[in-house]
């Protein structure tokens, strides 16, 4: 298992590059606007490093290979997933260490640094799209699924983006409500919903994966 994941991370070296450049560039393309930052960078990375992998291993005909392999095909769903997780973890990792350190040294002049609603914010967003994705992936193949991911990764940054520039506009009814519920309660609904649909989105990859013929 870990050295399917492995794999996901060393094969694409240039992509891990570019998301390092990609990180230093919006952090100062976007440092007055810290809330667009937070939603551009961490999103944009896993996008990159997901969509790298699904592709290398298409164009390498990794799905063949590994096949012939004594590798259960369930293992190599649930590695997937966790290469993802993997990938959602460093796309933040690398926004919150270049955007604090470059704000520390004062290459860049940031009105906030990333915090925890930012970090869980990403987490579930690019969690969720990637629970619709990989369905799509495994049922249909890189080619066919590819345009998919980009809609989806669109959507999300259109729809991040309103939200951080119209947070004044949502119903005051749905903001009090909200207020009077303690954070314990609404982080426990909202991890209990992603833990429900990534579980039925690796159950579907699963089945479409054994029944796909190679």
């Amino acid at each position: 298992m870990l050295n399917l994941i492995l794999k996901d991370v060393l094969i694409q070296k240039k992509y891990l590059l570019i998301s390092v450049l990609y990180a230093l560039f919006f952090a100062f393309c976007f440092q007055s606007n810290a809330s667009m930052m937070f939603v551009m960078i961490p999103t944009m990375i896993p996008y990159l490093l997901i969509l790298g992998a699904c592709g290398f291993d298409d164009k390498n005909k990794s799905e063949i290979m590994l096949n012939s392999l004594p590798i259960d095909r369930t293992t190599l769903v649930i590695a997937k997933y966790l290469s993802s997780l993997f990938f959602i973890f460093m796309g933040i990792l690398l926004t919150f260490v270049f955007t604090t350190l470059l704000n520390f040294l004062g290459f860049i002049h940031m009105n906030r640094l990333m915090n925890l609603e930012d970090i869980l914010s990403i987490t579930v967003g690019v969690l969720i799209i990637c629970c619709v994705y990989f369905p799509f992936y495994f049922k249909f193949g890189y080619q066919k699924s590819r345009y998919f991911l980009i809609g989806m990764f669109c959507l999300f940054f259109s729809g991040g983006i309103f939200l951080a520039n119209n947070v004044i506009k949502v119903p005051k009814n749905l903001i009090s409500s909200l207020n009077s519920q303690p954070d314990w309660l609404i982080a426990t609904f909202i991890a209990v919903i992603v833990a429900i649909l990534f579980l039925i989105s690796l159950l579907l990859s699963i089945k479409f994966y054994i029944n796909k013929d190679l």
